[in-house]
C-alpha cells in the first residue's frame, strides 16, 4: 500500500501547483485580514457618525461573530459534500456583493444585517483555507505553507492601515465607504482566479472513491510541478486505492459517520482544541474591540496602528522560519510560548497601563497571530480527511460562539476601568498553558494521514 502523502513526497513534490493554490487561497486570507482589522475601526466610526449607544455597538460586533459561527457550521458540513473548491468559489463570490452593499449602507439595521452576512462568508472561507492548504502540501512544508496564510493575513492588515491613513481622518471619522469599495478589489480577483485556476484536492476525490478523477489530477499535477511525464504507475494506483479503502474501513469501524469529531478516538483532542480556540478568541476580541478606543484615549494617530502591523509582520516572518522545525519550534512549543506571552503581556498592561500601551498590545497581537496560525494547523493535523473540514470549522465556530457575548462584558469592564479586561485575559491565558500541556502527539513534519501500524 501507498498513502497520498507518499505520492506527494516522491512524485508530486512541491512546485507551481502548491504556490498557485496558496496564491488564490491566500488572497482571500489577505482580504480576511483587511476585514477583521477593519471591523473594530468601522464600529468606532459608525458609533460617532450615527450616534450609537453602547448596546448598539456591542450588537454590531456580536452580529459579525454570530455570522462567523454560522459560516463555520456551513463549512463544516457542506465542504465534504460539494467539495473544497466549489465551497470556496461560491462564498468568495458572495463576499464581492456584500462588500458593495456595505459601501452603500445608510442605516444601523442594514449595517447589522450586512455584518451578519459578511460574518457568514468570512466564517466559511477562513477555516477552509487551512483545510485546503494542508491537503495539498508535503509534510515537511505543511507548516510553512499553512503559516504563510497567517503572514498574508497580517499583510492585509498593513494594506488596510495604509488605506486608513489615506481615507480616514482618525480612528473615529473619515470616508469609510470609499475604503470598503477599494477593499473589494482583491476579493474580486480571488473569485475570478478560483473559477479558472483552482483545483479540487486529490484527497477529497480519494475519500469520495472517485479514483479515476483523483489519478488524472495527480498525473496533471506531477506534470505541472515537474515538467516531465512521470505519471502514476498501475502498481502505485492500486496501492493508493488499497490504502484509501483501508482508511475508509477504519473510519467506519470507529463510527465516524455517527459520532464525528466526538467519536471515541477524537473526542478528547476535540475538547482540548475547543478550549484553546475559545480562550484565543476571547483574547483576540479584547484587542480588536478595544484597541481603537484605547488609542483614541491615548491620543495616538493612525500611524501607530500601521507601525504595530508592520512589527507583527516581521514577527510572523521570523516564526515562519522555524514553524516546521520540531527541534526548535513545533506546534506545541509555539502554542505554549504564545500563551505564556499572553499571561505576562496582559498582566503588565493592567499594572503599567498607558505607559506600555503600544508595547503591551503589540505583544498580545504577536501571540494571537502565532496562536491562530498554529491552531489552524493543529486542527487539520488532528483529524482524518473525513473529519478534517468538520473538526477545523467547528473548532473555529466554537471559539467564535464563546466570543459572541464578549462585547457585552468587555465594554462594561472597559468603561469601568480601560485596563480591567486585560487582568481577566491574563488569568484565562494560564488555562491555555495547562490545556496545551495536555495535548498529545505533535504532528509537525509528520504525514497528514497514516494507519496505526505506519
Amino acid at each position: 500500500m501507498i498513502s497520498f502523502d507518499d505520492i506527494l513526497e516522491k512524485k508530486i513534490r512541491t512546485g507551481s501547483y502548491q504556490f498557485k493554490t496558496l496564491g488564490i487561497i491566500g488572497l482571500v486570507e489577505f482580504c480576511d485580514g483587511i476585514e477583521y482589522a477593519y471591523m473594530s475601526i468601522l464600529v468606532a466610526i459608525i458609533q460617532k457618525e450615527w450616534e450609537l449607544n453602547q448596546q448598539q455597538i456591542a450588537s454590531l460586533g456580536s452580529s459579525f461573530l454570530l455570522g462567523m459561527v454560522i459560516g463555520n457550521c456551513i463549512c463544516a458540513f457542506i465542504t465534504d459534500i460539494i467539495g473544497r473548491k466549489t465551497t470556496f468559489t461560491i462564498f468568495t463570490g458572495l463576499s464581492v456583493f456584500l462588500i458593495y452593499f456595505t459601501s452603500i449602507c445608510t442605516s444601523y439595521n442594514q449595517m447589522i444585517t450586512l455584518r451578519l452576512m459578511f460574518g457568514i462568508v468570512f466564517g466559511t472561507s477562513y477555516p477552509l483555507g487551512y483545510v485546503f492548504i494542508s491537503e495539498v502540501t508535503e509534510p515537511r512544508y505543511r507548516g510553512r505553507f499553512g503559516y504563510s496564510m497567517g503572514v498574508l493575513f497580517v499583510i492585509g492588515k498593513i494594506y488596510l492601515a495604509f488605506l486608513c491613513i489615506f481615507y480616514l481622518n482618525d480612528f473615529t471619522s473619515g470616508n469609510w465607504r470609499g475604503l470598503i469599495r477599494v477593499n473589494g478589489i482583491p476579493v474580486a480577483i480571488s473569485f475570478i482566479l478560483s473559477l479558472f485556476f483552482l483545483k479540487e484536492t486529490v484527497r477529497y476525490y480519494l475519500n469520495s472513491r472517485e479514483y479515476k478523477v483523483a489519478f488524472d489530477l495527480i498525473d496533471s499535477t506531477i506534470q505541472e510541478n515537474q515538467r516531465e511525464p512521470e505519471i502514476l504507475t498501475e502498481e502505485e494506483k492500486q496501492g493508493l486505492m488499497n490504502w484509501q479503502e483501508k482508511q475508509i474501513q477504519i473510519n467506519q469501524e470507529q463510527e465516524l459517520n455517527k459520532f464525528g469529531i466526538l467519536s471515541q478516538n477524537y473526542k478528547y483532542i476535540t475538547i482540548k482544541i475547543w478550549i484553546l480556540y475559545i480562550l484565543a478568541n476571547l483574547q483576540n476580541m479584547s484587542i480588536y474591540l478595544l484597541m481603537p478606543f484605547l488609542f483614541a484615549n491615548n491620543n495616538s494617530n493612525l500611524s501607530s496602528m500601521l507601525f504595530m502591523f508592520i512589527l507583527e509582520l516581521i514577527f510572523a516572518l521570523l516564526l515562519y522560519v522555524f514553524i516546521d522545525d520540531p527541534n526548535i519550534g513545533g506546534r506545541k512549543m509555539v502554542i505554549g510560548y504564545s500563551s505564556l506571552i499572553l499571561v505576562l503581556a496582559n498582566a503588565s498592561l493592567y499594572i503599567f497601563r498607558e505607559h506600555i500601551l503600544f508595547f503591551g498590545l503589540l505583544l498580545i497581537k504577536l501571540a494571537c497571530r502565532a496562536l491562530f496560525s498554529t491552531l489552524g494547523l493543529v486542527c487539520c493535523e488532528s483529524y482524518p480527511l473525513q473529519l478534517r473540514a468538520q473538526g477545523t470549522a467547528i473548532a473555529f465556530g466554537i471559539g467564535k460562539t464563546a466570543s459572541i457575548p464578549s462585547p457585552f462584558f468587555l465594554f462594561p469592564l472597559f468603561y469601568l476601568d480601560p485596563y480591567l479586561p486585560f487582568a481577566l485575559m491574563s488569568v484565562l491565558s494560564i488555562i491555555m498553558i495547562i490545556t496545551n500541556c495536555l495535548i498529545g502527539e505533535d504532528k509537525t513534519m509528520k504525514p497528514l494521514e497514516s494507519h496505526k501500524e505506519e
